[in-house]
């Protein structure tokens, strides 16, 4: 069995609601691979995500990470 997580972005891009599904074993690792996907597109994003059978969603702030580590 596998352990990682199907986390959906659920964002309106160009006037079409489009549904990003990225699989990641971890929340944090989903989070940097979208922003990596999307740089400086949004400043927060809805996550959705199942765990134990019950939806989960998170409004999260972007970017994720350290200050640091962002600017360079």
């Amino acid at each position: 069995m596998s352990d990682k997580i199907m986390f959906a972005f659920p964002e309106v891009i160009d006037d079409n609601k489009e549904v990003v599904k990225i699989e990641s074993r971890g929340y944090k690792k989903a989070i940097k691979s979208f922003q990596n996907k999307y740089p400086n597109v949004f400043k927060e994003i809805m996550v959705e995500w199942y765990n134990n059978g019950k939806l989960n969603h998170k409004l999260q702030k972007l970017p994720m990470g350290r200050k640091k580590k962002l600017e360079g």
